[in-house]
């Protein structure tokens, strides 16, 4: 299978492809997991259109933290194959859009942790779904910073769980 760098996305932003680091959770650990009551979702300013996900933010809020010690992560669909993604602060409501979704990451998948600021997304390039892209992004102080990207091929590594195609895709 042969291993393609996606610069057309990612084209303003560095990344490496490796999957050494560019995917490995552990190498970007927080320190604490927040564990206390929900804040409510703030929908001022530029987050005052997610108003209409209202339900679907908060029901993600109210499962805790599962992604970089004090997020929620909300995934809903919005179409065949698409998806958008809202990440909320459960400890101070703020609110941030996910930088892949929509129309054109068919069938976006999300691998991430409570412990970590690394997730890791894999989309379809193409409405047959042969053609499967692995990205990683650090989620730092409300930004995201794209780290890797890796497409590839084949229902083994397309198909297989997130963290473990971008691992096989990477071997290859």
């Amino acid at each position: 299978m042969k291993k393609l760098i996606i610069f057309a996305s990612l084209a303003l932003v560095p990344f490496t492809a490796s999957a050494s680091d560019g995917f490995n959770f552990s190498a970007y650990t927080v320190d604490k997991v927040y564990t206390g009551k929900p804040h409510a979702p703030k929908f001022v300013g530029n987050n005052e259109r997610l108003s209409s996900f209202k339900t679907r933010i908060k029901d993600a809020m109210a499962g805790g933290s599962v992604f970089a010690g004090e997020f929620s992560v909300a995934q809903f669909g919005c179409g065949t194959g698409c998806t958008s993604v809202i990440v909320a602060n459960n400890r101070t409501g703020d609110l941030y859009s996910f930088p892949r979704g929509g129309e054109s990451n068919q069938a976006l998948t999300l691998a991430f942790t409570a412990k970590s600021n690394l997730m890791v997304a894999r989309w379809y390039t193409d409405s047959l779904w042969e053609t499967c892209v692995f990205e990683s992004f650090l989620f730092d102080d409300g930004k995201w910073i794209a780290k890797a990207a890796i497409a590839s091929k084949g229902d083994e590594i397309c198909s297989a769980d997130v963290a473990q195609g971008a691992k096989k895709a990477g071997d290859n």
